[in-house]
């Protein structure tokens, strides 16, 4: 009888540690998501999706900016009105100054027709105007006006800015394009990064709760073996030390799990409230990747092949700069108009006369000490410069790619291996657990079996982690899916450039 009732005493501590174990389970198991699906939400609803988002459409506003300034401008500028009551100093026909009080209003309006050339970096302008003067004091009203005037300014051998910015800010909005993508693909780096912490301390407390469970078993049949004088009291001491490092292992276990569930979730836009169980995403993509065709994709498609281009231009365009602005210097300007004064506005259009300008000016250094020459030479190292960084970097950016994609077929392997391990480790850990009950281990041989199950399924879950990261890395360097053999880019993203 004694016999069936220590059995049943038994059976009912195994059920009820069952029953922890899955109300705790339970607790982190609220919600369960794969990887994928939680990609897909981060994409969509995190804030650092929402900070891309933005900064592309900052990028669409200053293409559009750019745009604006090689179409014609149309200006409405005037004083309506420009009162004045005052006393203003004037000067006499001898030089002295009186002192007159005017009492005028003025009304002036302005509509002004520009348009930027970019080929020689001038202006080309039409434009109109009329001007009223009230003079209060008097009781005299007169007109200025101009119904036409037309005229063009050019600098002579000058630096051409919009020249360079035809050149340069298609490139900038092009990478603004690439610089979403990569964005979107770096989201799906960094959430698969906390999704790994989180499934890694899931998977550690989970681990530390079923420890702590066969820790409790095994205490309480060390006990009972102690009483019958089995074990010693050393050993029985190192089987309750054992049920108190357990307790250690879930409390933190459990804060770690909190603490990565916090990051994920505050990552991904989701309820910080939301309790996740993440699934083990061990579908592993078996397809190759070609070294030759993941650079090619690179330097084709990767925002970092723009960002080289840009770089060159933006110095060889700070080079001309400064060689065209270190010597002699001229500006010259021209104008045509018609223009006419009167008493009524109808005199404005009646009594014309032409209005003709021409202006050159110059500037010419002579003595400067070196500024402008060291101006130049600075600007031309700075280029020389640029180009020997810009190929270094062209250099590491394919080193890196070759490595990215040498891992990738490493780490298939690998994380076979590491499941094998984790299949191992698990079976004979259970053997182990049996054979210590039934006392024919020793509790150190129980204990290195039990910590090598731990070992051997993180190392599995850590493999698949670095598997999933070095794929999505690939697709950040590359702007390809070489599942699909897609590229990551919107395909009409060129019609928007022109």
């Amino acid at each position: 009888m004694m016999k069936y009732q220590w059995i049943k005493t038994v059976f009912c501590r195994l059920f009820l540690s069952l029953i922890i174990v899955l109300l705790a389970y339970q607790n982190i198991a609220a919600q369960g998501i794969g990887l994928d699906q939680l990609i897909g939400i981060a994409v969509e609803n995190s804030p650092e999706s929402m900070r891309i988002k933005t900064v592309k459409e900052n990028k669409y506003w200053q293409w559009r900016e750019f745009k604006a300034e090689y179409k014609p401008q149309l200006v409405f500028s005037g004083k309506l009105p420009y009162y004045q009551n005052e006393n203003i100093p004037i000067i006499q026909d001898d030089g002295s100054i009186a002192y007159r009080n005017i009492n005028q209003n003025q009304l002036t309006a302005n509509l002004s027709l520009e348009q930027n050339i970019s080929l020689t970096g001038g202006t080309v302008f039409f434009s109109s105007d009329l001007a009223r003067l009230d003079d209060f004091s008097q009781d005299q009203v007169s007109y200025n006006g101009s119904p036409f005037f037309i005229g063009y300014s050019q600098s002579i051998f000058g630096f051409n800015k919009l020249k360079w910015m035809k050149h340069i800010e298609p490139v900038k909005y092009e990478e603004s394009f690439k610089e979403h993508a990569e964005g979107v693909e770096k989201i799906a780096y960094n959430t698969t990064l906390y999704y790994f912490n989180l499934l890694i301390a899931q998977a550690d407390y989970l681990s530390a709760v079923k420890n702590k469970k066969n820790a409790d078993t095994n205490y309480r049949i060390g006990q009972e073996k102690h009483a019958l004088g089995r074990i010693s009291k050393d050993e029985l001491l190192q089987l309750k030390y054992g049920v108190i490092s357990a307790s250690k292992a879930i409390a933190r276990a459990r804060l770690e799990m909190k603490t990565a569930g916090l990051a994920l979730t505050s990552f991904t836009g989701l309820n910080a409230n939301d309790s996740l169980i993440l699934f083990i995403p061990d579908e592993i993509k078996t397809f190759a990747i070609n070294d030759s065709m993941a650079v090619e994709k690179a330097f084709e498609n990767s925002r970092q092949s723009l960002e080289f281009k840009r770089k060159i231009l933006e110095a060889r365009r700070d080079s001309e700069k400064a060689r065209r602005e270190s010597g002699f210097m001229a500006n010259i300007s021209m104008s045509y108009g018609r223009n006419a004064i009167g008493t009524d506005l109808s005199n404005v259009y009646d009594n014309q006369s032409d209005m003709k300008t021409l202006e050159l000016g110059v500037s010419i250094p002579i003595m400067d000490w070196g500024r402008t020459k060291a101006r130049r030479k600075t600007a031309e190292a700075n280029l020389r410069l640029t180009e020997y960084t810009v190929e270094q970097e062209k250099i590491n950016f394919r080193q890196e790619v070759v490595t990215e994609t040498e891992n990738f077929r490493m780490l298939l392997d690998f994380i076979v291996y590491t499941s094998e391990a984790d299949q191992t480790a698990a079976e004979r850990y259970e053997i182990a657990r049996l054979r210590y009950l039934a006392g024919d281990i020793r509790l150190i041989d129980y204990n290195i079996a039990q910590d090598d199950k731990d070992q051997a399924r993180q190392d599995y879950i850590k493999a698949l982690r670095d598997y999933w990261l070095t794929y999505y890395f690939i697709r950040i360097l590359t702007l390809y899916d070489f599942q699909h053999n897609v590229s990551l880019i919107s395909p009409h993203y060129v019609s928007e450039l022109y």
